[in-house]
């Protein structure tokens, strides 16, 4: 099993891996405009490819099988009839990278112990609750937790609160400095649960009296997985600390905390093959339920700006209704667009998550979004609040029928709204501008074939 993994605990305006990303592509368009390979392009391709997979910290022996695969390939296999090279070269980049990564795991949460490991700092606890709230919602078990980090002030006070709006049960003894007695109480307690998950203690460094404490715990716990959570901007640095912790405990799975577009984060992912253990978890952002299982083809597709829409509808709120989402998207791609249906989008939207992470799950192409900047994705984020306000000023009337609004009529909102005519006439700016993509869509076949296939609607009636 070859390696790694992400996760981003990240900053909202942050892409995972961003940085990468560009330079990825940066590659294969040395391939534009080329009908066939030649020697020379493909090792310059090869070259920047592994140039940037190494100032991403990505492990050096890694970097080099990787990209001998490609060039190799590349030299060796011929693009399909009416496949373009650089579309060739991405396809090839694509299935190298998801094999280096390794297959999805399944664990089925029953009678499952895991124990979490991991430095000082590097978000067990908040991942903790995340990984306790995941398989509670995803597979309606019972999940308690063991609080057993007696060496930072507050960490049982922190999982009671992140699991607080909850049913997960929290065991810890604020008052008890011996973690491995907090662990056997915790386990005659609330060890029944289906899944049983304990957070351990984190250093700067591994001494030997946190080794010792480990390993006690984990003779204790007998757990069936152990999970290292491991920071992404620990770079080249992750590699050891991934094999220390392993020969302690014996890793089983690896999830990566706080990969932001701005992180190393290569050091971390390709960390996996010093223990084998695969990804399991993909962590976005700071709430409970900002998490996904890894998936290696979903993340490089999302990675090499391909899109993830199946991972998109996984983000969605339980509560949030599918058909509706569908009439939605329906209405979106037959080129119907009012306000009210822009309403609508935004309430979505702003339940699944941030403008940033969801455009992380389209493709670059789609809607004219591929090329936003983080400060216009920014922007984008904070005009969602402001337009929805402006909104509630209108009429049932106004919103289904945009054209109805002239000069009076945006006076009038504007004061309802407290906000200026000048915003108003920006959101009907944007109303129109994204009825006239959406139009575009319509008549645009491939498009729309993409959007069926990756929602899995049967039949649109455009």
């Amino acid at each position: 099993m070859t390696n790694n993994v992400q996760t981003t605990d990240q900053t909202p305006e942050h892409m995972a891996l961003e940085g990468l990303k560009a330079k990825i592509l940066g590659s294969i368009g040395l391939l534009k405009g080329k009908r066939e390979v030649d020697e020379e392009t493909v090792r310059e391709l090869t070259r920047t490819l592994r140039r940037a997979l190494l100032e991403a910290d990505f492990n050096v022996r890694q970097a080099k099988e990787l990209t001998e695969r490609i060039e190799r390939r590349l030299l060796e296999e011929e693009a399909r009839p009416g496949v373009k090279l650089q579309t060739h070269a991405m396809n090839l980049i694509y299935t190298e990278l998801v094999r280096l990564l390794g297959p999805a795991r399944e664990i089925r949460p029953h009678n499952e112990t895991v124990l979490m490991v991991g430095l000082y700092g590097q978000g067990k606890t908040t991942t903790t609750a995340k990984i306790a709230e995941w398989w509670r919602k995803h597979h309606g078990v019972k999940v308690a937790v063991i609080e057993a980090d007696v060496h930072r002030p507050g960490a049982y006070e922190q999982l009671k609160q992140l699991l607080e709006d909850t049913p997960v049960e929290v065991y810890g003894e604020p008052n008890q400095k011996d973690a491995v007695k907090i662990v056997r109480n915790g386990i005659k307690a609330v060890g029944t649960a289906d899944v049983l998950i304990i957070d351990t203690a984190g250093r700067d460094s591994l001494d030997d009296d946190l080794r010792e404490e480990l390993v006690k715990i984990a003779e204790i716990a007998n757990a069936t997985e152990r999970f290292l959570v491991i920071d992404a901007q620990v770079g080249q640095a992750a590699g050891p600390v991934a094999q220390t912790f392993h020969e302690l405990v014996g890793v089983t799975g690896t999830i990566v905390t706080k990969l932001d577009g701005t992180a190393r984060g290569g050091g971390a992912l390709s960390a996996v093959a010093t223990t084998g253990a695969p990804i399991v978890f993909v962590g976005e952002g700071e709430r409970v339920q900002d998490l996904e299982k890894f998936e290696s083809d979903r993340f490089i597709s999302r990675l090499l700006g391909m899109g993830d829409i199946k991972g998109l509808i996984d983000l969605a709120p339980e509560d949030l209704d599918q058909e509706e989402a569908i009439r939605l998207t329906q209405r979106l791609m037959s080129g119907r667009f009012t306000l009210t249906d822009m309403y609508t989008q935004m309430e979505m939207m702003s339940r699944i998550g941030t403008v940033d992470r969801i455009l992380s799950h389209l493709p670059d192409g789609m809607f004219g979004m591929g090329s936003m900047s983080a400060g216009q994705k920014k922007q984008m984020q904070a005009n969602l609040a402001k337009y929805r306000v402006i909104m509630d000023s209108m009429t049932q009337e106004e919103k289904d029928e945009p054209i109805l609004l002239k000069s009076q009529r945006i006076r009038r909102i504007a004061r309802g709204s407290g906000t200026s005519e000048k915003d108003v006439k920006e959101l009907l700016n944007q109303w129109n501008r994204s009825r006239k993509m959406m139009r575009g869509m319509k008549g645009d076949r491939k498009m729309r074939k993409q959007m069926q296939s990756m929602m899995d609607f049967e039949d649109l009636e455009l």
